[in-house]
């Protein structure tokens, strides 16, 4: 549970430290389409209030909801394959986005079973033009500076009369990316 509590606070951005902060949580979950999880239940998760005595146990759609937040399945599959995503260097690739031309498209991969194609249209800006099984959409417009192999990318996300999204990609095993290069689409 403490690794699950951290994980979700890493993915939103904030420490869970206020009841402000479990309606924050509670309205991004709702507008993710995870279901409604109230506020009062996010501050028993997070031991904010031990109303329910020392010995509570969330809920399955409490703890699906919170894994499906991080980008698994349920509750199971983040269990076997959920990580705390930690402080540590990195060497490996990487692209830059304000060098990458515009009109470069690249594909996007996480688990479980997430796919999504990005076209650059201004310097870090990109747009959805496909998606598989992700929560971004189709014509929404991404803000990204850097996309790493095999770590988590980190998006903003611009969607017509919706206030802007953080969202996160690949929180427990990192995405793989691929860049298209020509008219055609290849690598």
């Amino acid at each position: 549970m403490e690794r699950l509590r951290c994980d979700v606070e890493q993915r939103i951005g904030r420490t869970l430290a206020s009841p402000a902060d479990f309606v924050f949580l509670s309205d991004l979950m709702r507008r993710e389409g995870l279901g409604y999880i109230s506020p009062t239940t996010l501050k028993r998760v997070w031991g904010y209030i031990s109303d329910k005595g020392e010995g509570y146990t969330p809920s399955n759609f409490t703890l699906r909801a919170l894994s499906r937040l991080l980008g698994f399945g349920d509750w199971q599959e983040y269990c076997v394959g959920g990580c705390s995503l930690q402080s540590q260097e990195y060497t490996g690739e990487y692209v830059e986005t304000r060098f990458m031309p515009l009109d470069t498209e690249i594909s996007l991969v996480w688990q479980p079973n997430r796919r999504v194609r990005l076209r650059h249209i201004r310097p870090s800006l990109f747009e959805v033009i496909e998606n598989e099984n992700s929560r971004l959409r189709v014509g929404d417009t991404v803000e990204c500076s850097c996309f790493t192999q095999h770590a988590p990318a980190f998006f903003r996300v611009f969607r017509a009369n919706v206030a802007p999204l953080s969202y996160v990609a690949g929180s427990a095993r990192g995405i793989f990316y691929v860049i298209h290069s020509g008219t055609d689409g290849t690598v």
